[in-house]
């Protein structure tokens, strides 16, 4: 079996990045020369060598990195973003933000960039839309493509514990006392599909039922408009799991719309923690998920394709979901 840059990294304890510019001799890298050693060791130890195809490549990369997202105005980027960020500089790379929309506008431009060598690889975060398709399509011919914040069988990929954070949040509710509690799911990727799995398992492991579940997606408007559903049957949940913070934004739109008080009336807790979510009336309480660590993992597996190594799947579970409780969950009233 052949020896990856992430099996030196573990020897010598440090990261993959930095295991790479050792081994390539860049000039820029600080680090102790204990360190050096211990890297050099650990990869003539374990017989570590690079692929003969990455190697002829390496004299025409770019040193440039893309990441791909939709909606880049999105708060919840930009604690990928940072780690993304570090990473890529900590091994030699620059990162290039992009609007996956645009990008799939301006097709033919993206195609020409990918083909005449402007960006090494693209890490993408895809939303289960048609320009995703296309752009997933284009580029992963071409350069390798890492998949973040999902999961795929045919892509490497760099996902969160999604049934972990919402069995958390579900958790939360249940032992407020809450019985009927629904979901609003972010439709349309495999973390969606997660997410709502860890709270039906764990609505039924409590004895109650999954009832109340509606597309909530991962926008303000939507968020507002999945809640306006979840509101209009004939018996309402007390309490909603929301699968994304701006989703549940909307939300509280919704109740103080439906005459509902949170969280007198309406329990409420969302999937991340952003600054703001301290600043809403009330407060929203949050599951944080480790999305700095998401954005280092998924360059290091980006960085591992450009070394040779396989495509394979990263579930990011350190730091672990936690629970991070503000005013707009409280027990039944």
């Amino acid at each position: 079996m052949r020896v990856s840059i992430t099996d030196v990294a573990r020897a010598a304890g440090v990261t993959p990045a930095v295991v790479s510019r050792v081994l390539n001799g860049d000039p820029t890298l600080q680090v102790r020369e204990q360190t050096r050693d211990r890297v050099l060791t650990a990869a003539r130890d374990l017989d570590y060598a690079p692929s003969h195809a990455a190697r002829a490549l390496r004299s025409s990369r770019s040193n440039t990195l893309g990441l791909a997202v939709h909606d880049m105005a999105n708060p919840l980027y930009g604690e990928i973003i940072m780690g993304a960020q570090r990473a890529a500089t900590d091994a030699g790379y620059v990162l290039l933000l992009a609007d996956i929309d645009g990008l799939a506008r301006g097709d033919v431009t993206f195609r020409r960039a990918v083909q005449g060598g402007a960006m090494d690889g693209l890490l993408l975060q895809r939303a289960g839309t048609a320009a995703d398709r296309k752009i997933v399509k284009t580029a992963s011919s071409r350069i390798p493509t890492v998949l973040l914040n999902d999961r795929s069988s045919a892509l490497a990929a760099a996902a969160l514990d999604d049934v972990g954070g919402s069995r958390l949040a579900t958790r939360h509710l249940l032992e407020l006392g809450h019985r009927r509690i629904g979901h609003l799911r972010l439709g349309g990727t495999s973390r969606s599909g997660a997410r709502a799995r860890g709270w039906r398992e764990t609505l039924t492991q409590a004895g109650e039922e999954p009832r109340w579940l509606a597309d909530g997606g991962h926008t303000i408007e939507t968020g507002r408009q999945g809640m306006h559903e979840l509101l209009a049957g004939p018996e309402r949940p007390t309490a909603v799991v929301a699968g994304n913070v701006l989703a549940a934004v909307g939300a509280l739109t919704a109740a103080r719309e439906s005459g509902l008080a949170v969280p007198d009336d309406l329990s409420l807790i969302a999937f991340h923690d952003i600054p703001y979510a301290a600043h809403l009336t009330p407060p929203l309480t949050t599951v944080a998920m480790p999305l700095h660590e998401l954005g280092a993992a998924a360059v290091t597996l980006l960085l591992e394709r450009l070394d040779g190594g396989k495509e394979r799947q990263v579930v990011v579970r350190e730091p672990p979901p936690r629970l991070v409780e503000r005013g707009s969950t409280a027990p039944p009233g």
